[in-house]
């Protein structure tokens, strides 16, 4: 795989982007100073995460010029994706909202 391959791979790929959500909130709670924030910094914390992964990876690949410089070709589907991870993981945790 290439490098152009691997970051359009990281900002586009929902499916590894809804996988990586649903494993990082249980890898988080193993973390004893994630049990001591606030609920809504938790999840704060993990939305800045997922957003981060792909958002990043879509900055370097405009800026290694494998993208092109658009909100909506290269942003938008990255920020979705993202977003996408953060719900999933949210959603493995709803039982323990009520």
């Amino acid at each position: 795989m290439t490098l152009p391959e691997f970051l359009l791979y990281l900002m586009q790929n929902n499916g590894v982007q809804a996988t990586f959500g649903f494993l990082l909130s249980f890898v988080l709670e193993e973390w004893p100073w994630y049990e001591n924030l606030q609920g809504k910094a938790k999840r704060f914390f993990v939305l800045g995460i997922h957003l981060a992964i792909p958002v990043v990876a879509s900055i370097i690949s405009m800026a290694a010029g494998y993208r092109p410089w658009s909100f909506e070709a290269t942003t938008w589907p990255a920020l979705v994706a993202g977003f996408l991870a953060f719900t999933t993981g949210q959603v493995a945790h709803i039982r323990k909202l009520r």
